[in-house]
Order: structure tokens, then sequence, then C-alpha cells
């Protein structure tokens, strides 16, 4: 496992990290700067402060029918809501059972927390993606970064296809990083999206779907 395999290496190779824990909670806007359609509205409201690990059966089916229900929207996709900090709050595996796909395995532990860090470019929409996935809390953690792209600048409705050209990963702890050799491609869609949420599906690993909520 390239885990082991780095633990092994030692500290040789260790630089600043650019990315520190942000606060769990959602963004302390009180409310969507536009009204979403409802079922949206509902879904936010069920994840916004929980944990994939966290559901039980009955809940799941209950987010799960929500989770149909936006992506059916086919919704306009506001370009410039996608600049940011999302929490993944829950976790849909795919039709085959399939969760998401990692270029670095690492485990789903209790109270560890899943990012994904969306950063602009200056004509205004996101141009690079960082994968931040927490291994003992806060103290260690895995930075999965690489270029995002667009498949067709032409299409403002859900769902909206990326790329995302992974060129670097780290494993990194309070002191410092540690290089991972990770590279490739991977490609998803954007299946909702406001200011508060966003619903992503995967399209390397089997369909799977991730909710999420804005911290920053």
């Amino acid at each position: 496992r390239a885990l082991n395999a780095l633990a092994g290496a030692g500290a040789a190779a260790l630089a600043p990290s650019g990315v520190s824990r942000v606060s769990a909670r959602p963004s302390s806007a009180a409310a969507p700067a536009t009204t979403p359609p409802p079922c949206a509205a509902e879904l936010y409201e069920r994840v916004k402060d929980r944990r994939p690990e966290t559901w039980s059966p009955a809940e799941r089916v209950a987010v799960e029918r929500l989770v149909d229900e936006v992506v059916a929207l086919r919704a306009p996709w506001p370009a410039d809501a996608l600049v940011g900090t999302w929490r993944l709050a829950y976790l849909q595996n795919g039709p085959g059972g399939a969760g998401v796909d990692r270029r670095v395995p690492f485990p789903e532990l209790p109270g560890n927390e899943q990012y994904q860090i969306f950063s602009g470019a200056a004509g205004g929409g996101p141009s690079r993606v960082t994968n931040v996935g927490e291994v003992l809390g806060p103290s260690l953690r895995v930075e999965v970064k690489g270029a995002l792209r667009e498949a067709d600048a032409a299409v403002t409705r859900s769902p909206k296809r990326f790329t995302a050209d992974i060129d670097s990963g780290a494993l990194c702890a309070p002191f410092g990083c540690a290089p991972l050799p990770i590279s490739g491609l991977g490609e998803f869609d954007g299946v909702y999206l406001d200011d508060r949420l966003r619903v992503g599906q995967n399209l390397n690993g089997g369909g799977a779907r991730v909710v999420q909520v804005r911290v920053r």
C-alpha cells in the first residue's frame, strides 16, 4: 500500500502544507442566495451536520430518495458557485455497490472528515481541485491535487462533466507533507449545485454519488 511504503521511506522530503482543517460546520450563511427547489432544501437540512458513517438504513432510504429527486431536476449549473470548500456528508454507492475511486486508499475511521476544495481561475470558473481525506483526524491526512477542466463549456444545466488531471499527492502532518507518487485522470459529473449543496457522481468508481455541504 502506498501509505505503508511512504512510512517506511521516512520523512526526508517534508514540505509545508497548503491545506489546513476547516470547520466541519456549514458555511455561516443562514440562507441560500437563491431559493433552492424544495427537495434540495430538504436534502441540505438532512445532511448539513452529518458524516457518511452516521446514517441508519432507514435514514439512507429517505436521503437517497431526495438525492434521486435532486438529480432528476437537471437543474441549471451555476458555474461560479463551485469554487470553495465542500465537506462530504453522504455517500451513495453506485448501482453495483461501488464507492468512490481513490488513487490512494485511506481508512475511513469515525470522525475523519473528507473535503474537496475547488480553487478559481482568473476568468471565473474553477481551475484546480484538492481532495483531502483525514487518516487520523486533522493530524494526518492525504491530499491529492490536480487541474480541473470542464468537458463542454456550452453545457449550462446538470449534469455538468469535469475531468481532474491529478498531478500530485502528499501525506500531511502538522509539521509538513511528504509527497506521494500519484497521477492520473478522474472524471465526474456535477449533478446538482447551489451555494450550499453539491451533488456529484463519480464516473471512475461505478457511479457513486457524493453529497457535500459548503463549509467555506
